[in-house]
């Protein structure tokens, strides 16, 4: 569905809505999260997911991402998800997580002994748009995880700028 809640075209992306007779009622005391959660198209319950996707000609879903984790910064819609998988294009990298801090930056983290910030950054700036480009690396040894096993963003180490040299474009305009 579009942001109209109408069918998307194909190859174009749209948030994967789920109906039928499966669909839940809504949650229980929890008129909010309910009416985030349910939507009604033609008199059908829908559960949106939160997953981006598109479709092709023959009605194949592709995942593009999480809505959740899509953000503006300065103007222009950036997918997290869609960092976060160039970056684990390197094989030396077996997690990351990338987020935007102060309204202003990109900080990617990085969960790998074997690399560097320089290399980090010339990976990004030969395959993602100067926008997409994280203003600094933090790399770990290890991400700290919450206890469902996935990464605990609260814990995640302040980037400091002050030590940093900014060369996304951008940020040099600021």
């Amino acid at each position: 569905m579009n942001q109209y809640l109408q069918s998307s075209a194909t190859a174009q992306e749209g948030e994967l809505c789920v109906g039928g007779v499966g669909v839940f009622a809504g949650y229980l005391d929890r008129d909010d999260l309910t009416a985030k959660a349910l939507v009604e198209i033609d008199g059908e319950l829908y559960y949106r997911t939160g997953d981006l996707v598109t479709i092709d000609k023959n009605g194949l879903l592709y995942y593009q991402g999480r809505k959740d984790h899509q953000i503006k910064l300065h103007g222009q819609r950036i997918e997290l998800g869609e960092i976060e998988r160039c970056l684990l294009n390197i094989t030396s990298i077996s997690a990351c997580v990338v987020m935007k801090w102060n309204d202003d930056y990109l900080v990617a983290y990085v969960q790998s002994s074997d690399i560097n910030e320089q290399q980090l950054r010339e990976h990004c700036q030969s395959h993602l748009p100067p926008h997409m480009v994280p203003s600094i690396f933090i790399i770990l040894d290890k991400l700290p995880l919450n206890s469902n096993g996935k990464t605990d963003r609260k814990l995640l180490p302040s980037p400091h700028f002050s030590s940093v040299h900014l060369t996304n474009t951008i940020e040099l305009f600021l």
